[in-house]
């Protein structure tokens, strides 16, 4: 797609609904948590996966990933500090970096025109996108909602919802749920609340804070009765 300073969120989540539709249908099977999201990148976009030490390369502590291209060859390096070989503690960060350079992929294709490849040598790279984590631009923060909606998918979370509490407990009324396990066994419903973004987290392979943002923001983690509707 072409380049906008503004994306929706919506068009956001579109697009992140598109790459997983063309992977299930290019292997003819529905997607499930975990999102394979190495396995998109590497199928559908041709895109290989490497670790490096890119802190000592850029001389600084907040550099994550760069996304290289060449005449070739297109590659995501991911600093070694979160790269599974080197610290398996971080792979929900590792994966939301995967998604967030999908996601560039996928919205910015500008930053790709910007590049020429053609002058190159062929085993030569050149780096398309850095991603710093105390960067804050717009196009930053579009990557950081598409690996949102590309890792954990509305219909994916739903459906794991279901299956653990039934399909009579959504955003309408979750906070049923909360205030009874709070109440059984005898705790703060915020302690509800994180133990369950824990639990999601570990089955999507994310880390708990961005799964509990993902299910706050689709109405999972309510601690009040909604207030009703005039209409």
């Amino acid at each position: 797609m072409g380049y906008s300073s503004y994306i929706p969120a919506q068009k956001i989540e579109d697009e992140a609904m598109s790459v997983l539709a063309a992977y299930a249908q290019k292997y003819k099977e529905p997607i499930t948590a975990p999102v394979p999201i190495e396995e998109i990148l590497d199928c559908l976009y041709d895109v290989t996966i490497e670790a490096a030490d890119l802190r000592a390369k850029y001389q600084n502590d907040d550099v994550l990933a760069e996304f290289l291209v060449g005449r070739n060859r297109k590659v995501i390096l991911i600093d070694q500090t979160i790269h599974p070989d080197f610290n398996a503690d971080k792979e929900g960060r590792y994966r939301f970096t995967l998604g967030h350079e999908t996601g560039h992929w996928i919205l910015h294709q500008h930053l790709l025109a910007s590049v020429n490849t053609d002058n190159l040598f062929d085993d030569e790279l050149k780096p398309v996108s850095v991603y710093r984590t105390s960067c804050k631009e717009p196009k930053e923060k579009q990557a950081d909602m598409f690996s949102g909606y590309i890792l954990m998918p509305k219909d994916l979370i739903l459906q794991e919802w279901e299956a653990k509490f039934g399909p009579d407990h959504g955003p309408e009324n979750v906070y049923e749920e909360i205030r009874e396990k709070s109440e059984r066994f005898q705790t703060e419903p915020e302690n509800i609340r994180c133990d369950l973004a824990r639990e999601f987290a570990i089955k999507f392979k994310v880390s708990a804070q961005t799964m509990q943002i993902r299910l706050h923001d689709m109405g999972l983690l309510e601690l009040a009765e909604p207030e009703p509707r005039l209409f």
